[in-house]
């Protein structure tokens, strides 16, 4: 097989790049369209998948799409932060944050602006309001941009194939989803995988293989299961679950991050002969499994990786007994911010999880690597990004060890 020719790079060649672009982000977007590529039995290098994003941003090279990313953030760093934000970028930091009013505002003066696609403004990708709107749970900013003309079904491609049916069935926003069905959003194998809806599901695969999709998330669709039987039909149609995501999860590690509710899903896998790594036992709160492993492999089990999970997932007595165990209360996360575990507990708005930390001598100014922000500071931050009101709490108790 061979990477796509330049007439086709030309073709696709529709979007511009946003004023605040994210190259760490395009960096991964790059990588992911690489796997894509070569799962499809195509002969590529990142270099290739590279080209490709920067002739698709309207680019001659990867260089040169770089250099402008750079030069532009060196320009904004000089000037006042106001001036560099895109309007686009604006608006979604409007839905983000719920500012309902001046939501209005703009729309009435720019109608389109409910279906705009740019840069997020909390994380990489780039969704549209709609989007944003279902990830920070508000749903009276939802309400009014259904009603504004805001397309139920989304335009995804920017955003890794999520639409918006797909991020609330994930988030198991009921009322969401829905308003979203109500408004004619399309059921297809993702959305109905993600709505443990078994006799969708079964209607889509009657014809014993995969429907054609012209676009899915990455990674494995064993990822997006919820019941048993969803896996059991992806298995038996010959799906891996090998393949990585965006983030380089696979389909076990995806599906232990459903928590307690991942546990028959997992175990279902296991009947066809995968292994559960010690994590995503943390991540499901399996305490009793992690008791038994300690026998024979206690650093594992009390590894920092292994301990920040079981805090990511809300489990204070499991984190209790890995603590007494030996623990570590400072553990960081071996990738992405290299946060701690408080930052984690603190973005979580889990004042029991923060106070247990504490009180095993968790370092409240300790901070991340990518924001240089403490865990104090990821609460406050959180309580905007995800809508949570237990994070004032967090926020209130945090302030007053500093």
């Amino acid at each position: 097989m061979r990477t796509p020719g330049l007439m086709e790079r030309r073709i696709l060649m529709t979007h511009s790049l946003p004023d605040n672009a994210n190259l760490g982000w395009l960096k991964k977007s790059a990588k992911q369209l690489l796997r894509q590529w070569r799962e499809e039995g195509r002969e590529a290098k990142l270099a290739d998948a590279q080209f490709f994003l920067a002739r698709e941003y309207g680019f001659p090279s990867w260089r040169s799409m770089r250099q402008t990313i750079e030069a532009g953030a060196s320009q904004s760093s000089q000037s006042h932060p106001d001036d560099a934000v895109d309007p686009n970028v604006h608006f979604l930091q409007l839905v983000g944050r719920g500012d309902l009013d001046d939501i209005r505002q703009a729309v009435r003066k720019t109608p389109g602006l409910v279906n705009v696609v740019t840069a997020h403004p909390f994380w990489g990708g780039r969704p549209q309001p709609l989007h944003v709107a279902v990830e920070t749970n508000r749903h009276d900013v939802f309400e009014f941009l259904l009603e504004a003309g805001a397309d139920p079904d989304g335009s995804n491609r920017d955003y890794d194939n999520w639409s918006p049916l797909m991020l609330a069935s994930s988030r198991r926003r009921s009322a969401m989803i829905d308003r979203l069905v109500a408004k004619g959003a399309t059921i297809g194998l993702c959305e109905a995988l993600l709505m443990a809806d078994d006799e969708k599901v079964e209607t889509l695969l009657a014809d014993e293989r995969l429907p054609p999709m012209i676009a899915r998330p990455s990674g494995s669709l064993l990822a997006l299961a919820r019941t048993e039987m969803a896996i059991e039909r992806l298995l038996a149609l010959g799906v891996s679950p090998d393949g990585k995501d965006r983030w380089g999860a696979d389909a076990m590690e995806a599906l232990s991050r459903l928590g307690t509710r991942g546990q028959p899903l997992l175990e279902a896998m296991v009947r066809h002969g995968k292994q559960i790594k010690p994590e995503e036992l943390a991540r499901m709160g399996n305490h009793e499994a992690l008791e038994r492993r300690a026998q024979s492999s206690p650093s594992q089990v009390f590894a920092d990786p292994v301990f920040k999970a079981a805090v990511d997932f809300k489990h204070t007595e499991l984190v209790t007994w890995m603590l007494s165990n030996g623990a570590n209360p400072n553990a960081r996360s071996s990738s992405g911010s290299r946060e701690t575990a408080l930052h984690s507990a603190a973005w979580n708005g889990n004042l029991a999880m923060v106070r247990i930390l504490v009180g095993a001598g968790a370092d409240v100014s300790l901070l991340d690597e990518e924001h240089a922000n403490t865990p104090l500071g990821w609460s406050e931050v959180s309580r905007t990004v995800t809508n949570n009101p237990d994070c004032d709490l967090v926020t209130a108790y945090l302030a007053k060890l500093e």
